[in-house]
């Protein structure tokens, strides 16, 4: 089992303020609770099954991999996110048919890694868990809902999942290619968000 403070699993969070859709509007992601409805990218309306939370210790574990990735508004074409949006690295985001982790998109410039100095030795994140593997929208863009391959352990709350559910519960993967590296990406992706070798290798310090 995992202990809090120590991640040796992917962490494939949202930062607290990232605004969610649901059916009457935006609300931030740390306000949600069970049964709450979120709106997916195809326009359905599904429950919050349960919202995990994970505290982020980078005094104790000052790991590159706790570095987030922020995405600039507008970043991603067509005026997404709205807002910009940090989110741990490990994240999906769905973008030209494809689901990319975060990390992978970095440009080192409208999309980049936040250094550990950048955010608090302590803050808490946010990975939103509905009943199949969907694509939501946060501050507009579209991502990916809770996989249970990233592991429930390391959650703050696991604990309060077991209660209600019992036991743990597979979640498949959706049928769409996923991209964990800049090295993978269509050469088009690239191009529109301006990526290179050197800027995906290039993580803050």
């Amino acid at each position: 089992m995992s202990i809090p403070g120590t991640y040796t699993i992917n962490i494939t969070c949202f930062h607290a303020g990232t605004m969610i859709a649901t059916p009457d509007g935006e609300r931030a992601v740390e306000t949600l609770a069970i049964g709450d409805l979120v709106r997916t990218v195809d326009g359905r309306a599904v429950p919050v099954k349960w919202l995990g939370r994970q505290t982020l210790r980078t005094l104790m574990n000052p790991s590159p991999r706790l570095q987030p990735v922020r995405i600039a508004k507008g970043a991603l074409g067509q005026g997404l996110p709205h807002t910009d949006l940090t989110l741990t690295a490990d994240h999906g985001m769905v973008l030209g048919g494809l689901m990319i982790n975060a990390s992978a998109l970095v440009n080192g410039g409208s999309i980049r890694f936040l250094t550990l100095e950048e955010v608090p030795p302590d803050y808490t994140v946010y990975h939103i868990e509905t009943e199949a593997h969907d694509v939501i929208l946060a501050n507009g863009a579209p991502a990916e809902t809770f996989l249970d391959a990233a592991g429930r352990a390391a959650f703050d709350n696991h604990a309060e999942y077991l209660d209600l559910y019992g036991a743990e519960r597979i979640i498949p993967e959706m049928r769409m290619p996923r991209i964990s590296t800049a090295r993978l990406l269509p050469q088009a992706i690239k191009d529109r968000l301006a990526i290179s070798q050197r800027d995906h290798l290039a993580m803050a310090v």
